[in-house]
């Protein structure tokens, strides 16, 4: 376990260095999957991921379907008072990227392979090709005063957005609170005002 923070320290300290790099996506596919019910039939949590990777036309949906822009102004996803403070990041072996809904982007965010963090004691975590972490920015006023958990309800809407796009779709995951938060907001340069609420394990199931 020391061997393996010390190891993530110094990734920590590659990662503060990420160059600047985005991948478009592609757009959406609005009629893969199966039905609302289907999906909630289907939708269970699985800890054990194939090491395939995820095509990015599936990535795309999937981040969509999280936190994406179903019309112009709006989310896939609700919010408490509509702040819309929820960002996604997808942890993958080539670093980890912020997604830009608005330009249907990925950001680089990082150059270190990220997972290790997120699985953090929960080895098993780390073997699914990609993660997505949820995160929130708790910099408006009203966070501090009258509605201080607002975005901890909004997170969970969108886990629930995730279960039911991988339950759709033949995907694996799980949502999951345990990451190690302070190498994951060191490593992504996140101030205080970002909370790490949960992240999400994703890949394809291994096959039986």
């Amino acid at each position: 376990m020391k061997i393996r923070k010390t190891m993530l320290a110094l990734a920590v300290g590659t990662c503060l260095c990420a160059a600047a790099e985005t991948i478009q996506l592609p757009k959406p596919d609005a009629d893969s999957g199966v039905t609302v019910t289907q999906a909630l039939k289907a939708r269970r949590s699985t800890r054990a991921f194939s090491e395939r990777e995820i095509p990015l036309e599936t990535l795309a949906g999937l981040l969509w379907a999280a936190n994406g822009y179903n019309r112009p102004d709006k989310r896939t996803n609700a919010t408490g008072l509509n702040k819309q403070t929820t960002e996604i990041y997808v942890c993958m072996k080539k670093g980890t990227y912020r997604y830009d809904a608005k330009a249907n982007a990925l950001v680089k965010a990082c150059d270190v392979d990220l997972r290790p963090a997120i699985a953090d004691w929960q080895t098993f975590a780390a073997k699914a090709p990609l993660a997505l972490l949820i995160v929130s920015d708790v910099s408006d006023p009203v966070y501090a005063k009258k509605w201080p958990t607002l975005t901890h309800y909004d997170a969970g809407i969108v886990s629930g957005n995730v279960y039911l796009y991988c339950a759709a779709n033949g995907l694996a995951t799980v949502c999951r609170g345990t990451m190690d938060r302070d190498a994951l907001k060191k490593a992504l340069n996140l101030s205080d005002k970002k909370i790490l609420h949960l992240n999400h394990p994703v890949g394809f199931p291994v096959a039986k």
